[in-house]
């Protein structure tokens, strides 16, 4: 593509276009195609699927051990080994504390000792 402008201009349109037509063309091909057409890109949600906020502050409040599978409550949620908690995968869950995985980054949730009384029913 040539142009009747002036020498140093011409070149510096032809500068531009080298750099800049490439990028925009690999730009739109980083996008992957979605499988569903109708799904929302992510991070973007309607306003009747709008997600809970993320609790501030992940609090370990129980450890269950049922049919010999841990189970972890984590800010008022129910997790197992494997699953995303707020964001972070549970890497394994121990006697008093669960590891967290933050994006290769350890977190490490320690199970706070609480005080609290048991009462004893006699059944007769």
């Amino acid at each position: 593509m040539t142009l009747n402008l002036p020498g140093p201009y011409n070149f510096l349109l032809t500068i531009l276009l080298t750099f800049i037509a490439p990028g925009t063309a690999s730009a739109a091909n980083d996008m992957e195609p979605r499988a569903n057409p109708f799904e929302l890109p992510p991070g973007i949600y309607s306003k009747d699927n709008i997600p809970a906020a993320l609790p501030q502050r992940l609090i370990l409040q129980a450890i269950f051990d049922v049919n010999g599978k841990r189970i972890a409550t984590i800010s008022g949620e129910n997790f197992m080994k494997g699953d995303f908690a707020f964001g972070k995968r549970v890497l394994s869950i121990l006697d008093n504390r669960v590891i967290l995985d933050a994006g290769g980054k350890e977190e490490i949730l320690v199970l706070e000792k609480t005080r609290f009384k048991l009462r004893k029913h006699n059944r007769k």
